[in-house]
């Protein structure tokens, strides 16, 4: 039978239990964040099960989906980290991805490390934040062969307030060319009655998470299976000057600026600027290097593609693909975006227990491609 799927899970084990009666549901997940669900449980399905399974922390929500071709895919599994609104016949229960509990667990001593990668790092850093009193989980390295680079990291361990595992996996995928890093539920065992999660990443020579295969989604069909799509598209981001300012203070401020005056004279814009800044760097050639590369990168407005999708697609079914692939995406008649299919990185996937999910695409410049 196809369709969503809700169980209590274990946190600490991953041990899948009771199915959840629900009123309704709403789940998010979003590149390089916490997953979230958020359900309405009827109370008195409530009173007939133990209340480890349904308690913050140590209970958590395993959604899944039964597609088509007959294989239900964990889509997001977690902890309970709040309660929400409480009626007298429901309670409202707001669940997260794994990526929560690593959100507060920080690095209490200091660890360095050499000649490594950034992906490698963040798996050490699982490691670290799961050696300590009640601190195992079932998370295991999903990424292989990325544990030899040139990358290299201190963390004091005094610094606490700054140490949070999900804040330096954060930092660690916002380095440029820095890896996606999520932690994905899987089945840990061929009668699905546990789950486990696995961290995965991008890796040096390739940032991504590497994926099986490429979805494909043609908005321009006439088979339904993505009754929805827009653009979104904003100017906010024109500028024909950018300053960017160095290290100094007053007066001895390193600066440069980059400019392109095209569209003020053969458009009529009124003219633009803004300013960046990079604190530690002293040189105006590459102060000017970095206002150019900002510049060139604000020429043109910028679009985000949204689709719906049916979750039991035959080709596309939810489960199969994930957030942080690249999908073909076919369009046409839209103002700022050429007629034509081209790759575009998912970045979020949402939705609720009907039958459609929503997709937002990596905003990206079409114009002058």
């Amino acid at each position: 039978m196809t369709g969503y799927g809700l169980h209590w899970i274990h946190t600490t084990t991953g041990q899948v239990g009771p199915p959840i009666t629900v009123h309704n549901a709403s789940w998010s997940i979003e590149l390089n964040k916490t997953e979230e669900i958020s359900l309405t449980v009827d109370k008195k399905h409530l009173n007939t099960i133990t209340p480890t399974w349904w308690e913050p922390l140590s209970g958590g929500v395993l959604l899944t989906y039964t597609a088509a071709d007959g294989i239900t895919r964990p889509i997001i599994a977690g902890p309970i980290t709040d309660w929400g609104k409480e009626t007298t016949t429901s309670l409202e229960i707001k669940a997260e991805g794994l990526r929560a509990i690593f959100e507060k667990r920080t690095i209490w001593q200091t660890l360095e490390y050499r000649k490594t990668t950034l992906g490698e790092i963040a798996w050490a850093l699982a490691v670290h934040a799961m050696d300590r009193p009640g601190g195992a989980l079932p998370l295991v390295h999903g990424t292989a062969g990325d544990a030899v680079g040139e990358r290299e990291r201190t963390y004091e361990g005094w610094n606490l307030a700054n140490n949070l595992i999900g804040k330096r996996w954060t930092e660690l995928s916002g380095v440029i060319n820095g890896p996606d890093i999520m932690i994905r539920p899987r089945w840990a065992d061929d009668a699905q009655t546990r789950i486990e999660w696995a961290l995965v990443h991008g890796t040096e020579a390739y940032p991504f998470i590497a994926q099986d295969w490429v979805p494909d989604f043609d908005t321009t069909a006439d088979l339904g299976e993505v009754p929805d799509v827009s653009v979104t598209s904003s100017g906010k981001n024109l500028v024909h000057r950018i300053w960017c300012t160095g290290a100094g203070e007053g007066e001895g401020t390193a600066r440069a600026h980059a400019e392109i005056l095209s569209n003020v004279w053969r458009r009529d814009q009124p003219f633009v600027e803004d300013v960046m800044s990079d604190a530690d760097q002293a040189s105006p050639d590459v102060l000017r290097q970095k206002a150019h590369g900002e510049l060139l990168s604000r020429q043109a407005m910028i679009d985000q593609v949204t689709l719906t999708f049916a979750a039991n697609s035959q080709k596309t079914p939810l489960g199969s693909f994930f957030v942080g692939d690249t999908a073909n995406v076919t369009l046409a008649g839209w103002r700022t975006i050429p007629d034509g299919t081209r790759p575009m990185r998912i970045i979020k996937m949402n939705g609720d227990l009907s039958p459609q999910v929503t997709l937002d695409f990596q905003q990206a410049q079409w114009e002058n491609a």
